[in-house]
This record gives structure tokens, C-alpha cells and sequence, in this order.
């Protein structure tokens, strides 16, 4: 398939996966649109490509340029205010139950242990399932450097994922708790979500009103939480129960305490951690689509 082949069928045909590969590497819905328009007028422009698969064609492009991406955006990373959280996903593409495991907020903040390369070595081959031959072109190196980089992505993760993974029907119910015990006031039914070793990570991007660094240990968590609460007066209407990168989470929106969106990490019937975001930057996207 030569360049002057290209349509704009062919290219719709792939964005779906283009613009899967892209967040869960960028971490960033509005990120990955433009990596995803950047592939394709690279696509375009490309005169002398010699394109057999435009799947593989078109992968490796967006894989490169994400690398390439976090790579530039290392510094602003190191210098962001407080800690960093992905910019919430509030209506992913149509995905299999395997694909949307893989992009809660949990996740992707796994995801940040690894360096440019080796998340996308995991990615291709763990979540997208990629052979190694596509995975080493992708990333301009040889297989066997390819199968090493995967090992090592490997083991890094390896101590952090958690072994169980809550039901979406269980995983709602233990949210609507949170959200009844923050509104209430009830310290027990709070603490009888948390898991013991629970942590709360917030990101304001110094743009709102957050906790700077992580709150760790559930009678902490629930101290932050429910004393915020008890200053602000909450009501159940509040918050809203939807789905936060395809897991069940909460978007509060207040007149005075503003909007945030809340991401859980639940396994074993417990919170074992809360993402909390309230940069306006990283939800103008997705209370877009929330409206």
C-alpha cells in the first residue's frame, strides 16, 4: 500500500486502537488525539513508505511518537507540583473485558514505574497482544532486545499488581459505601471499605485545593477524607456514580469545594487506593463528555 493509497477509511478503521496505544502510553485523552492526528499526516506524508499492513504501519508510528513524547515531557513530569495522576477517560471505545482491566487508573499508575520503551514493550505485547517481530520494529530494536525489555517490564510490575481484582457489581457497591460514609460522617463504615495499607493520591497540578503528597494508611485516609468532608457539608447528590476508565468511580462537582473525579484501586473487597483528580486542565475533557 503506497502513500497516495491512504483514505480516510482506512485510517478511521485503526484510530480505535491507535487512540487505545496512545493514552494508556501518555496517560492523557487530549495528548493522545493529537498523537493520533500527528500519525496520521505522518501517514500522509510519508511518499516512500512500503505499507503490507497498515495495522503494524500505523502502530509503529503512534509508538514512536509516544515515545518520543514522554520522553520531551520527562522534565515537566519531575517539576509538576505534587503527585501526578493520568487525566481521567470518561467514555472509553468499545472494549473487551481484558482491554479494560487495563486501563483503570491502577493501571496506569503501575504504568509509570516503567521508562518509555518498556511501557510500550508491555503494552504491545500484554494488553494488545502484538507479536514480537511487530513489537521490535515498532521500537527500532532487534526481537531478542525486544523479549529482554519485556522481562524486565516484567518484573517490575510484578510486586505491585494486586492478585484479585473486585467484580464491577462488587466493585459498586463498595464505592457507593465511600461515597455514603464521606457524606455521613460514619467513621466505621469507612474504615470497613479501606484497606488497611489503603493510600489516597491526589493531583490539583497547583491549580486546586488538594493533598501534596500521598495520604498513606487507612485511619489517615479516612481522617483526610472525612475531615475535607466536614468543611465542605457534602450531600449525596454531590457525587455521581459512573465509570472512570471502565471502572466504577465518582465525579464530584460542588459550588464551592469545585469538581474532581474519584478512581479506585479495589481488590479483595477493599479500597487498597484512591485517585483523586481535580486539575481543571486534565477534566475539562472529560466533564465535556459527561454533560
Amino acid at each position: 500500500m503506497a502513500a497516495t493509497d491512504w483514505d480516510g477509511a482506512t485510517f478511521e478503521a485503526h484510530r480505535p486502537l491507535l487512540f487505545s496505544i496512545a493514552y494508556r502510553m501518555l496517560g492523557s485523552a487530549s495528548e493522545a488525539e493529537d498523537v493520533v492526528q500527528d500519525a496520521w499526516l505522518r501517514a500522509r506524508q510519508d511518499e516512500h513508505a512500503d505499507v503490507r499492513s497498515a495495522r503494524a504501519y500505523l502502530t509503529t508510528i503512534v509508538t514512536r511518537l509516544c515515545i518520543d513524547h514522554l520522553r520531551s515531557a520527562e522534565r515537566t513530569r519531575m517539576e509538576y507540583p505534587g503527585p501526578w495522576l493520568p487525566e481521567p477517560l470518561a467514555e472509553p471505545n468499545q472494549e473487551s473485558a481484558e482491554l479494560a482491566s487495563s486501563l483503570t487508573t491502577a493501571f496506569l499508575v503501575l504504568l509509570e514505574q516503567l521508562t518509555p520503551t518498556e511501557r510500550a514493550v508491555f503494552l504491545l505485547r500484554e494488553v494488545f497482544e502484538l507479536d514480537f517481530d511487530e513489537i521490535a520494529r515498532s521500537i527500532g530494536k532487534s526481537e531478542a532486545n525486544t523479549r529482554q525489555i519485556l522481562s524486565r517490564a516484567r518484573g517490575r510490575l510484578r510486586e505491585s499488581r494486586p492478585r484479585f481484582s473486585a467484580s464491577r457489581r462488587e466493585s459498586e457497591e463498595i464505592v457507593r459505601r465511600f461515597r455514603h460514609a464521606t457524606v455521613t460522617g460514619d467513621v466505621e463504615e469507612l474504615m470497613g471499605v479501606l484497606h488497611a495499607d489503603a493510600k489516597l493520591v491526589a493531583d490539583g497540578g497547583g491549580k486546586a485545593a488538594s493533598a501534596t503528597r500521598p495520604v498513606l494508611g487507612a485511619e489517615r485516609v479516612a481522617k483526610f477524607v472525612l475531615g475535607y468532608a466536614r468543611k465542605i457539608h457534602y450531600s449525596e447528590t454531590d457525587f455521581q456514580l459512573l465509570t472512570i476508565n471502565g471502572a466504577p468511580g465518582l465525579l464530584l462537582r460542588h459550588p464551592i469545594a469545585g469538581n474532581g473525579t474519584y478512581s479506585f484501586d479495589i481488590a479483595d473487597g477493599r479500597i487498597r487506593a484512591i485517585y483523586v483528580v481535580r486539575n481543571p486542565d486534565k477534566l475539562r475533557g472529560f466533564l465535556e463528555r459527561t454533560h
